[in-house]
């Protein structure tokens, strides 16, 4: 498993799913994403049966974790997303799903390549603050500095220590914090 690949994919993804909500009209942009979710289904379904998938099967041996069921982190966002757009107004959806994307994706991939203090399980104090402050300053692009660092450190702090898979409680979180805002 490549954990770069993964995390840049995990970037990527979650800032289309974000693009998805922000420039359709709620109900197309749940449309897209629900659909997204069950050809996404199918595909874990054949995966899980020995499949071979042309290009979904080379993607899922390089990036899914040992152990985990195909696609699992793929299908905890996508998901997420979809709860989180049919719960709160688009802009919230969208601005939650790409923390998610950009704290998760670049605490990873900091905490890999500079980690070096272990302060929870395998996550790292310069994964935590590389992804926060990166995080922030993507907020700073739409919100005032206080609440950038704010959603920025709780959504952080989720990340770090919350024993439910991240992709499915930071949109939320975020969600609610930003309403709360």
């Amino acid at each position: 498993m490549n954990e770069y690949l993964r995390k840049s994919s995990h970037i990527l993804f979650g800032l289309l799913i974000a693009g998805v909500i922000l420039f359709f009209p709620t109900y197309h942009a749940a449309m897209i994403i629900g659909f997204s979710l069950y050809v996404g289904l199918i595909l874990i379904d054949l995966c899980m049966k020995d499949y071979c998938i042309p290009l979904i099967s080379t993607l899922i041996h390089h990036m899914e974790r040992d152990g985990e069921f195909p696609g699992k982190g793929a299908f905890f966002f996508v998901f997420s997303a979809l709860v989180t757009l049919m719960f709160f107004p688009p802009v919230v959806a969208a601005v939650s799903v790409a923390v998610l994307a950009v704290l998760d994706g670049f605490s990873t991939i900091i905490g890999i390549r500079f980690g070096k203090h272990r302060i929870w399980k395998k996550k790292t104090l310069e994964g935590f603050f590389g992804g926060v402050i990166i995080t922030t300053a993507l907020l700073l692009l739409i919100s005032p500095p206080v609440y950038a660092v704010l959603i920025s450190l709780v959504a952080g702090l989720v990340e770090l220590i919350s024993p439910v898979d991240d992709n499915l409680i930071i949109p939320w979180i975020v969600a609610m914090l930003i309403t709360l805002l």
